[in-house]
């Protein structure tokens, strides 16, 4: 087959053992005359999975698009071929092309909302590409659109079948277009960041079939992520990326070693230095900024007269100066928190204790406590107003909530880019002239704007790549020491989780299940669902692999439908150690030791026998 030759001789790379499943030759692509890409070259072999990394905008996307023969306007291909069953899909006419995608080529973007069509319920864009593919019927295509809903962990997929994008989480768009992707079993696999949106168990299910699918079928992935934990547990190979080239091509274990290059071993630094530093905790008795108690929000069906539970009696405090993660599985409820906290979203019951000061959350926040809290959003591009510079975007909250104006206003938009690490001519940029990490970095400072005590950091660092990801990790943490903030850090990043957080709540179908300080969480869980989250987490060691040694806790089964909870323990239909009595008892959370809070009656008894 045409384009074997492309396998790269770098130290470490893959020799082809038989033809390749694509093969890109000495790829050019260019924009308005700017190299995007340059002399790229890889051939992925049946069975393979290969992941490509690097900093945004180094070209991995292009590079994962021009092998679907896909290129973004005004892009132009100057040199290159790739090659797929004898065809050059750089060359092949868009009609041949379009009976290849979707069939034999699959695609999953990092961004599952802009992929989407906003008209459409959900399980009618899976079955319609599945009917583009396959002469099925109507009804058919309605069934595997619902099989595949059930295989990427949607609970209760023929009420999700109906909903729209905008009705459902980002983590559950992603997993929709995880499904279309996968419909018609495609020989080539291209992910562009496919997990990003994902916490970490759905994470490890998807990857872990992924992988088991690969061998069986002998087909290819092309896996771009920034996420080096997937890399060493799931790839054969990496490439490495800078400024449109591949900078370094290694066997995965060889890389982990020991790479050659002065970028790579700055990705594994960067890696490294995340956890370097454990902040002090505040003392145990100080008194709570804010206390949260029986906090629920249920939403009303479109459909009939079901309600949906979102957040289910969720009580919590946070001290001055202190972060608290929470984590749990998109849907679980625990945005929907940190926006009623806010008064974003009205709560139907619970009550918030600011300083002292009882407030009835079903009434929203009032104004005047606005100022004390604030948000940081998980897309920092779509949560800045793209017709303002940054000088507009910092100064309008200094408008809305302080009698700053004139020079003195300016010197506070001044010192809020320094706080952030940002330089003075970045005030006059728009969102769409900075990078990810810049663009977060506005979104931190305009948060700051009013000096709040008190900051929902929600999902922060998912869209970023590891270098702008462990530079908000350090900075978040510069600006809680220097200003005493409190954060609540939202999060399915249990790595990120452990190095921000003093104590970590972790939600399961709306309600907390577990919650105790970072070391009780992360080396002596209690709950079998946190257990299940920590056996999920894949860490950077490529010699002990999750498809080969698979973790001893996992859950198996479907999550229950927020609309129709079970009696007893949410959990008890997935959990490996679940009784009967599991299944029929309401389960408080009940304190186990200083600090612990479980919600399961055999982890108590386990502790008291």
């Amino acid at each position: 087959m045409q384009g074997s030759a492309a396998v790269s001789i770098l130290p470490g790379a893959t020799p082809a053992l038989s033809p390749p499943v694509v093969a890109a030759q000495d790829v050019t692509i260019t924009y308005g005359g700017v190299v995007a890409l340059k002399n790229f070259s890889l051939a992925i072999q049946p069975g393979e999975i290969v992941g490509l990394i690097g900093e945004a905008a180094c070209g991995k996307t292009t590079a994962a698009l021009a092998m679907l023969g896909l290129l973004r306007p005004p892009g132009r291909v100057v040199s290159g071929t790739v090659t797929m069953g004898g065809a050059d899909l750089l060359t092949l006419p868009r009609e041949q092309l379009r009976l290849l995608r979707g069939r034999d080529v699959g695609l999953i973007v990092q961004s599952p909302r802009g992929a989407l069509n906003p008209l459409l319920p959900i399980g009618r864009q899976i079955a319609t590409v599945y009917r583009a593919h396959n002469k099925v019927s109507r009804q058919a295509a309605r069934d595997h659109a619902l099989a595949m809903l059930r295989r990427v962990g949607i609970n209760d997929p023929e009420r999700r079948y109906h909903a729209f994008p905008h009705e459902i989480s980002g983590g559950m768009a992603q997993r929709v277009l995880i499904a279309i992707a996968l419909s018609s079993q495609p020989r080539l696999l291209v992910a562009d960041e496919p997990t990003s949106g994902l916490d970490v168990t759905i994470q490890a299910d998807f990857l872990d079939r992924m992988w088991r699918t690969t061998r069986a079928a002998e087909s290819a992935v092309l896996l771009v992520t920034q996420d080096l934990g997937v890399i060493a547990n799931y790839c054969d190979r990496i490439l490495v990326m800078q400024a449109g080239e591949v900078v370094e091509e290694r066997r995965v274990p060889a890389f982990f070693r020991g790479p050659t290059h002065a970028y790579s071993r700055s990705i594994l630094l960067m890696q490294a230095e995340r956890g370097a530093e454990r902040l002090a905790a505040p003392a145990a008795d100080t008194a709570p900024l804010i206390s949260v108690r029986g906090l629920f929000k249920r939403y009303k069906l479109r459909r009939g007269r079901a309600t949906l539970q979102a957040v289910g009696g969720v009580w919590l405090d946070i001290r001055p100066g202190e972060t608290l993660g929470l984590v749990g599985e998109s849907g679980s409820g625990k945005t929907t928190v940190g926006r009623c906290i806010l008064g974003l979203v009205q709560a139907d019951e619970g009550q918030l204790i600011y300083r002292g000061q009882a407030l009835n959350l079903a009434q929203g926040l009032p104004r005047s406590l606005r100022p004390r809290m604030q948000i940081v959003f998980q897309d920092p591009f779509d949560s800045l107003d793209p017709r303002w510079n940054v000088a507009d975007l910092l100064r309008e909250p200094l408008d809305l909530h302080t009698k700053l104006r004139g020079p003195a206003q300016q010197a506070r938009i001044n010192e809020l880019l320094e706080l952030v690490g940002l330089d003075a001519p970045t005030a006059l940029m728009r969102p769409r002239q900075l990078s990810a990490g810049q663009q977060q970095r506005v979104g931190i400072a305009r948060a700051l704007a009013c000096e709040p005590e008190l900051i929902v950091l929600d999902e922060p660092t998912s869209a970023l790549a590891p270098a702008a990801r462990t530079a908000i990790i350090l900075l978040l943490r510069s600006l809680q020491q220097r200003l005493g903030i409190a954060y609540l850090f939202i999060s399915h990043d249990l790595a990120t989780v452990r190095h921000l957080s003093h104590r970590v709540a972790v939600m399961y179908l709306s309600q907390i299940v577990e919650q105790g300080d970072r070391e009780q969480i992360f080396a002596h869980p209690r709950h079998p669902y946190t257990r299940a989250l920590l056996a999920a987490h894949l860490d950077t060691d490529p010699t002990h692999r999750r498809p080969d040694h698979p973790p001893a806790t996992r859950l198996e089964g479907e999550i229950p439908s927020p609309v129709d909870l079970p009696p007893g323990c949410y959990l008890a239909g997935r959990c490996p150690s679940a009784l009967p009595q599991c299944r029929t008892e309401k389960q408080e959370l009940i304190a186990q030791e200083p600090g612990r809070l479980v919600r399961c009656w055999r982890a108590t008894e386990e502790l008291t026998a």
